[in-house]
């Protein structure tokens, strides 16, 4: 008995010190960021997560606890099925632990059931993984899964070799206490609140968080609960405080200043621009000789100088974009059909009102379950990877942006007018390849990034330009706007800069002279703000606040895994939904500040979850 007791301590004890050990390994795969927490953190973090460690070693522990109940009499078989037990449950876990070290490169979270959205979609994922040192990584899971199957399997052999003979009369209840208390440590305690991710979560060091998630249990947990309760896990007020204080934002006082020739019917042309951030932009402030197209062509039409993102996926900007519609800290609502269709769009308006609409992406529009939402959105044509030639299968991802603008240009100068036409590009998502000569050199990601915005750059404006040649471009208003912006390049490292993302109105459209435009706003306020030019009703577009509306209130909202920022034209701050922490503030926002942007969270989520 004694030799069974010691096997469950020490088989539980190991997969602790495993969890540790991966816990260090992404600290050491992520030094850069490592580096920048005084050491301090990093032993703050392993003893903050050691609770989560301890859960999951107990939801492990379970199934070799109650199987331990019927050894009395023999062990050999419990010796065999404890080996294949504990070497598919390595390879999962490991699996997970070195994918998230990629994953949060990329994402800034730790993996989760987002992950679960891209098997319906295989080479869109595969294709992403470009830019990733897959071998390295592979190496690295092989070695991994090695060295930790080896450590349990000697665990397994050493001390289950050594049972005696027992009577069920003495392990059966022995072992079904042991499996039964198993719950404490699984729900971290005997504390009211069971183990969840704030009870790791201890800094307003967002990394330092981070480090501390155990990722099997993040992962479980959140494929548990993708099932997408009806219960608003932000509510911080009562709905209706929470509601007025919204609504007060959204005052529309005054008229709005047209900028867009008002006679006749105006085609729109709306360009969203793969991972485009600011920081690569050299006319907003961001790396120099990145995108000099667009730094020309931006002298032509109005430049909007402080536009955020609403997300940072391409499936919430997509929403933010045609929907005016705020992204979901947790989850995506393009993932969910049935709430999509009750969103407003740019399409179904313009649609309504005798506009041609169409789509055009060189991808599968599948991808994210983006085609279902441009399906119910009342586009009349959606060109994606199937209408391309095989030979202009260019890239992993499908056909390159400049074959993709010349079938756009092609298009439409057949296209009955007025029209209104999205074209989403993607040449430079990962893996950042392009099918010309390299310019920014260098093999990293951030080099290959830039180098792919320079392609997409020079694609876009050997596009513009000889759409000015075109008849129908004085009666056209193009937009320019990114999908999200990205981590890269790391010129700036605070969050609302992987957030800050240009837009550009141009074309024989525009009445207003060239300028800048500085408002403070989002990409969701894109809709009502076109609508309002073109003089189409805008009032079910609710979370879209037109930006050349006079008495405006200037802000701007973005939503991450699992935070919030909320930018005023005085200061932002950034919070840590799961903690609770104001992880990053600057300027001088009062107090009240926080509690709106708690309460745009709370109403926004909620309003999700109507739907």
């Amino acid at each position: 008995m004694r030799k069974r007791l010691e096997f469950i301590a020490l088989y539980g004890l190991a997969w602790v010190l495993i969890f540790q050990f991966f816990r260090v390994i992404f600290l050491a795969y992520h030094y850069k960021k490592a580096l920048e927490l005084p050491s301090s953190l990093w032993v703050a973090s392993a003893c903050h997560g050691l609770p989560m460690d301890i859960s999951f070693a107990a939801y492990i522990l379970a199934i070799p606890t109650l199987l331990m109940m019927f050894t009395g009499q023999g062990s050999e078989w419990y010796r065999k099925t404890l080996r294949v037990y504990t070497a598919i449950i390595v390879f999962l876990i490991t699996l997970l632990t070195v994918v998230d070290l990629e994953l949060f490169r990329a994402w800034g979270f730790r993996i989760d059931a987002t992950s679960l959205h891209y098997l319906a979609t295989p080479a869109e994922a595969f294709a992403s993984m470009g830019a990733a040192p897959v071998w390295q990584l592979v190496v690295l899971l092989i070695a991994l899964t090695f060295l930790v199957n080896r450590v349990l399997q000697t665990v397994i052999r050493r001390i289950t070799g050594s049972f005696k003979r027992s009577s069920l009369l003495y392990t059966i209840p022995v072992f079904l206490v042991i499996a039964g208390s198993l719950v404490i440590p699984i729900r971290g305690g005997f504390q009211l609140a069971p183990m969840n991710e704030s009870a790791v979560f201890f800094s307003d060091k967002s990394f330092a968080n981070y480090a501390a998630v155990n990722v099997p249990w993040n992962y479980m947990r959140s494929v548990l609960n993708a099932a997408y309760s009806n219960e608003n896990p932000f509510k911080y007020a009562d709905d209706t405080e929470a509601s007025e204080k919204i609504t007060s934002l959204y005052s529309r006082i005054g008229a709005t200043q047209q900028v867009i020739d008002t006679i006749g019917k105006k085609n729109v042309l709306v360009i969203i621009w793969e991972s485009f951030t600011a920081k690569a932009v050299g006319s907003l402030g961001g790396l120099k000789d990145v995108t000099p197209q667009f730094d020309q062509i931006s002298k032509e039409g109005l430049l909007f100088t402080h536009i955020y993102a609403s997300g940072n996926r391409s499936d919430k900007g997509m929403v933010a974009i045609l929907s005016g519609y705020p992204a979901q800290p947790t989850t995506s609502i393009i993932k969910i059909p049935k709430k999509t269709a009750s969103l407003p769009s740019l399409p179904t308006i313009f649609k309504t009102h005798g506009w041609q609409t169409s789509f055009y992406y060189g991808g599968e529009t599948e991808f994210a379950n983006m085609k279902s939402y441009f399906l119910q959105q009342g586009f009349d044509r959606i060109v994606d990877i199937n209408d391309f030639d095989s030979k202009d299968m260019n890239s992993k991802w499908g056909a390159h942006d400049h074959v993709v603008f010349n079938r756009l240009m092609h298009d439409l100068d057949q296209e009955k007018q007025p029209f209104f036409t999205t074209m989403f590009t993607l040449s430079s998502h990962e893996p950042f390849e392009v099918p010309t000569k390299t310019v920014i050199a260098g093999n990293d990601p951030e080099h290959l990034f830039l180098n792919a915005l320079h392609y997409t750059d020079e694609s876009l404006g050997a596009f513009l330009r000889e759409a000015q040649t075109k008849p129908w471009w004085k009666n056209t208003l193009v937009v320019i706007i990114a999908d999200h912006g990205h981590p890269l390049p790391e010129t700036q490292k605070d969050k609302p800069s992987e957030f800050h993302i240009p837009m550009l109105w141009l074309g024989g459209a525009l009445t207003a002279a060239p300028s800048r435009v500085d408002t403070l706003a989002s990409q969701t306020d894109l809709a009502a703000t076109i609508l309002n030019q073109m003089h189409l009703p805008s009032g079910t577009f609710a979370w879209s606040n037109d930006i050349f509306k006079k008495g405006r209130q200037d802000f701007a909202y973005f939503a991450f895994n699992n935070g919030l920022g909320w930018m005023r034209p005085d200061g932002f701050l950034v919070r840590d939904n799961i903690g609770g922490n104001i992880t990053e503030k600057n300027g001088a926002l009062p107090p009240k500040e926080e509690e709106l942007g708690k309460a745009y969270l709370q109403s926004s989520f909620g309003d999700y979850l109507k739907r």
